[in-house]
């Protein structure tokens, strides 16, 4: 078990849990569209400098195959995965959004099985079903779904789910990417092609990417773009080399209890005592995943 990418990982899980929490502080000042591109536009200029270094140091070459490969990650990251989940955001719940959108690794493993081979193990299997299990109770038991309060929150739900889909498929997608190029290469021309691409696409439909510049909004604004677009990504993707997909994912079963307590904190957002239950069947999930790794690296060691 590699004990640094793990960590890695972790870390990168940990940033993204305050994902919906910044988006949801936002408020209505700037439309889903506009938030989603200035993100990956700032965070893949944070990238940038680390990426010509990469680069100048590997030798890499891209090539107009490998830019438009690079360029369709990005689309799909961005344009599609990301933009339904500040969507889900906007029309649902902090908490609940964070929930959904971390069933991924289910997703991740059927992809990875499907597009690169990856094996699923009984142990991997038994996981993610505990963690799907979790994850399940946890929205079933939101007690505000028929409330008048949030009309919207079944079309948060959807958009949150077609998130999940689409970033398990990114994130199969990219391991490929990432081993070819490097992971501030591939990174950094993503967030820049996918950011341009929904700058474009904003200014055709009419969608403004001006917002009112208080301190509170370019605040977020800016730990949207550098910590949570650029740093987390760099540590999850950097995790990928040494991880398989669905190992590097299995984290993002951490991420509802901990987006759910800061959305209970700060937001106010409730949890029922049925989501409570659906949270720890989440821990006990990651807690067994990890506790099975290590064994399975000391009784290697002692064969």
């Amino acid at each position: 078990m590699n004990i640094k990418s793990n960590l890695y990982s972790l870390i990168a899980i940990c940033i993204w849990s305050s994902l919906e929490l910044a988006g949801k502080l936002l408020g209505e000042g700037i439309s889903p569209f506009a938030i989603t591109a200035w993100r990956f536009l700032i965070g893949g200029s944070v990238i940038l400098p680390f990426a010509i270094i990469q680069g100048t140091r590997n030798k890499v070459k891209l090539t107009v195959g490998s830019i438009l490969t690079l360029g369709a990650l990005g689309i799909l990251n961005v344009v599609v995965s990301m933009l339904l989940l500040q969507m889900a955001i906007y029309y649902g719940k902090a908490s609940l959004t964070a929930i959904i959108v971390s069933m991924n690794p289910l997703f991740v493993s059927l992809f990875a099985w499907l597009i690169i081979k990856e094996k699923l193990s009984r142990n991997k299997i038994f996981c993610i079903s505990m963690g799907i299990i979790g994850l399940g109770v946890i929205v079933f038991g939101e007690h505000e779904l028929a409330s008048t309060d949030f009309l919207h929150l079944p079309a948060g739900i959807f958009f949150a789910l077609l998130a999940s889909i689409t970033f398990g498929l990114y994130t199969v997608l990219t391991k490929k990417a990432v081993n070819r190029y490097g992971n501030r290469i591939t990174n950094c021309a993503s967030f820049l092609i996918g950011g341009a691409s929904l700058t474009v696409i904003n200014i055709l439909i009419g969608k403004t990417m001006l917002f009112e510049p208080t301190t509170r909004s370019l605040t977020l604004i800016l730990y949207l773009g550098i910590v949570i677009t650029g740093v987390a990504y760099l540590f999850y993707f950097e995790a990928m080399k040494d991880l398989s997909a669905a190992g590097a994912a299995k984290y993002f079963f951490l991420k509802p209890v901990l987006a759910s307590l800061l959305a209970v904190i700060l937001l106010s957002e409730r949890l029922s005592t049925l989501q409570i239950v659906g949270v720890v069947l989440v821990i006990i999930s990651l807690a067994f995943s990890t506790v099975a790794g290590y064994m399975r690296k000391w009784q290697g060691r002692a064969v």
